[in-house]
């Protein structure tokens, strides 16, 4: 596949942008900081445990737009025609846009890619790798995140102005795709669900005089505590009332053994993540709303855990999700299979599969060479869709 897949799915890979030197991190951390630091410093807590992750690209700067071109010449060969890019607002202060801004938006083969944003609207704090301090969400909050009506004005108005005209924006209904990731704060802070609807309205007005016909809204319903699956398939109600077009969950990586895991080497199969994702995309799909199936392709974030860890180790209380093993290339493959025959139930021009992520390093979930595979999950991943939509004709 040498070309963009011509899959009537959409492919679409969530982009984490923490990959490169910007003012923030200067200001926080020191002039040459950014996640790769994490990745580097990163060490085994097990025999066998593969720590550190060793790209084979190296070290890049993703804002340069030459180390983009590069990413986006990838992931079209194998397959993927979408890039979600992780988007961080908190009052119209920005971080870790150059990534798209500098980078994939400067690019010069940027049309064989489509993009969209995901407003990440959650605090954002420090590691506990860089303070020492046990426990996720523990290490303090750089910028906490308030939502009002009149910043989700100015939200999509930076929208329309920097992204929704680029030729090569997702859209879906000829509408801009939009998501937000954390709808349980967004409706709190607004003031429940009826005000959040109201400002969706307000925001699709907004789009509508700048010139575009409406927004597309999905919701994540992943990424919480409501179950011990931490994927919350009672909220997609909730997002049918907020006026969400569609829903997707971030990842999907506990199992029903979570609470029973042992602290002395508190790990899981990729098998039952499977498992997992095929009870959560099920229960998701009960509330009637369009879905987006997720792959997620494991998880390990011991990169962002205090450097002092030993086992065993009270995971559950620090927040520290437990360790993804035997997820190799053809389990992950097989899993994208299951996601693209999934989406066959969605109408046409409805059909997508997330993928998390491309480049989520110091979470353990990437399609970006590693020394261990190298490309064999991007190859894992464009074997799926050949044999879903061309060998099968099942899409």
């Amino acid at each position: 596949m040498n070309k963009t897949s011509q899959s009537p799915v959409e492919i679409v890979a969530i982009y984490f942008p923490s990959w490169h030197v910007n003012d923030h991190y200067r200001a926080w951390y020191g002039e040459n900081f950014c996640e790769w630091e994490l990745v580097k410093s990163a060490r085994p807590i097990y025999p066998g445990h593969h720590q550190p992750k060793i790209p084979s690209w190296g070290y890049f700067d993703e804002s340069n737009p030459e180390w983009s071109s590069r990413e986006i010449d990838l992931a079209a060969n194998h397959g993927i025609n979408v890039f979600l890019f992780d988007w961080y607002w908190y009052n119209g202060v920005r971080i870790m846009e150059e990534a798209l801004e500098k980078g994939f938006l400067c690019a010069p083969n940027r049309k064989r890619m489509k993009f969209t944003i995901m407003w990440a609207n959650h605090n954002w704090g420090s590691w506990p790798a860089i303070t020492g301090i046990p426990g996720m969400g523990k290490s303090g909050i750089w910028l906490p995140i308030h939502h009002s009506a009149k910043d989700c004005d100015r939200v999509i108005d930076y929208c329309c102005a920097h992204y929704f005209s680029e030729s090569n924006y997702w859209l879906v209904d000829g509408k801009p795709v939009f998501a937000i990731y954390d709808m349980a704060t967004f409706s709190l802070q607004l003031g429940g669900n009826i005000r959040v609807k109201e400002t969706l309205e307000r925001m699709n007005e907004r789009a509508v005089k700048n010139g575009f016909p409406g927004v597309y809204f999905i919701a994540n319903v992943g990424c919480c505590d409501d179950n011990v699956y931490c994927c919350g398939w009672n909220r997609v109600h909730d997002a049918g009332e907020m006026g969400f077009k569609c829903v997707f969950a971030y990842n999907i990586v506990r199992t029903p053994e979570y609470e029973t895991l042992p602290e002395d080497l508190p790990i899981v199969q990729y098998e039952d993540v499977i498992q997992s994702h095929l009870y959560a995309w099920g229960q998701i799909e009960k509330d009637g709303l369009p879905h987006y199936p997720v792959v997620t392709s494991g998880c390990d974030v011991t990169p962002r855990w205090h450097r002092g860890i030993k086992l065993p180790m009270d995971f559950r209380s620090w927040s520290y999700e437990p360790i993804i093993v035997n997820n190799t290339p053809e389990k992950f493959g097989y899993l994208c299979s299951l996601a693209l025959r999934q989406t066959q139930k969605n109408p046409p021009g409805h059909r997508a599969v997330f993928i998390n992520a491309w480049n989520e390093w110091t979470e353990g979930m990437y399609l970006l060479p590693e020394k261990r595979y190298g490309t064999a999950y991007l190859e894992s991943l464009r074997n799926a869709i050949i044999s879903e939509t061309v060998g099968k004709r099942k899409i």
